[in-house]
């Protein structure tokens, strides 16, 4: 506070990590040819970078991505940072600590996965507004991470280590507890469903699902229209 007046909340700073526009959504393989998935990729990361520039709160959206000429192509007309992931530090982990290395950013951290077609401004607005140094929202099996808020207001905050993989909402709490922070889970249903499989696919709310379908017709052979 500065003469009576409160400062306001740093902007937060979301970070996308971006796979290549060649080996995503490999599950999908059964019902998607290579370039309806590529195609796929390419709706999905829209969307969430469309949805994070449009909420409240979100400063500046950067994607790092080991293929930045597909994350450009993909993403162009938006108003965002591209960052190269370097070939010597492969993996979802490293690419997270390289963009927290590189950005510096001195507010809070949202990582949000590029798959979340029911992603809304209102669901990132109710993780922003989670008084916790770490606000972690889960898959639908309540088990993973789908979006990640840290606050990294001290030296216990900074030394957090991302562990997005199996199991990795344990592993993020585990990681909090060790070093003394805070966290909240959240679960929503616009953050709980990202689309990896066809099961993922038919626990689509009917107006996401028919979006989405409507630019990768091949969708519809993997579950109800």
């Amino acid at each position: 506070m500065t003469g009576g007046v409160p400062r306001p909340a740093p902007a937060t700073t979301a970070v996308v990590p971006l796979r290549d526009g060649v080996s995503g959504k490999s599950r999908l393989a059964a019902v998607l040819d290579a370039g309806s998935r590529r195609r796929l990729v390419r709706v999905l990361a829209r969307h969430v970078v469309t949805t994070l520039l449009v909420a409240d709160g979100i400063g500046r959206v950067v994607v790092v991505t080991a293929d930045p000429a597909f994350a450009r192509e993909t993403l162009a007309g938006l108003d965002v940072e591209v960052l190269e992931q370097p070939a010597e530090r492969p993996g979802l982990n490293a690419a997270l600590e390289y963009a927290r290395e590189v950005l510096v950013a001195p507010g809070p951290l949202l990582v949000a996965h590029a798959d979340l077609p029911a992603l809304s401004p209102a669901d990132v607005a109710a993780l922003l507004a989670r008084d916790a140094p770490l606000v972690v929202a889960t898959d639908r099996y309540r088990s993973g991470t789908n979006l990640l808020l840290l606050r990294p207001e001290d030296d216990a905050g900074q030394a957090f280590r991302f562990r997005f993989g199996v199991g990795s909402l344990a592993a993020h709490l585990d990681e909090a507890d060790a070093r003394g922070l805070g966290a909240v889970v959240v679960h929503r249903p616009g953050t709980a469903v990202d689309l990896d499989t066809a099961d993922d696919w038919s626990q689509l709310p009917d107006d996401v699902r028919a979006a989405v379908g409507q630019q990768v017709p091949g969708l519809c052979r993997a579950g109800p229209a």
